[in-house]
């Protein structure tokens, strides 16, 4: 698990985001968030914090291939960062002033 602050407005928004985009269960703290990358697909577990903090718990490795799909648990911090790193970037990334100009990171 690894945890990661933000600034108060990078929070607010990116917890909104999740809230709208990822899938929660019912009576979870955490979110799943679906990532793609060169092909293979990952679930990455997200719970907000207190104090504008982010925590990665784990992440799952999808390898669809025809013999049905191949599974993996992702449980290293390095890993885990880097899912957060390319979650925060094209979120962030997106996220707009009022005026419609980019915010910087």
């Amino acid at each position: 698990m690894i945890l990661r602050q933000l600034s108060e407005s990078h929070f607010e928004w990116f917890h909104r985001s999740l809230m709208e985009e990822a899938h929660a269960e019912p009576l979870d703290a955490g979110y799943t968030v679906k990532l793609k990358i060169n092909g293979v697909e990952y679930d990455v577990k997200l719970q907000p914090e207190d104090n504008r903090q982010i925590a990665v718990l784990q992440a799952l490795r999808i390898d669809r291939n025809p013999y049905g799909p191949d599974f993996e648990l992702i449980t290293e911090d390095k890993l885990l960062s880097s899912f957060l790193e390319v979650l925060l970037y094209q979120g962030i990334c997106s996220y707009r002033r009022p005026d419609g100009s980019p915010r910087s990171i």
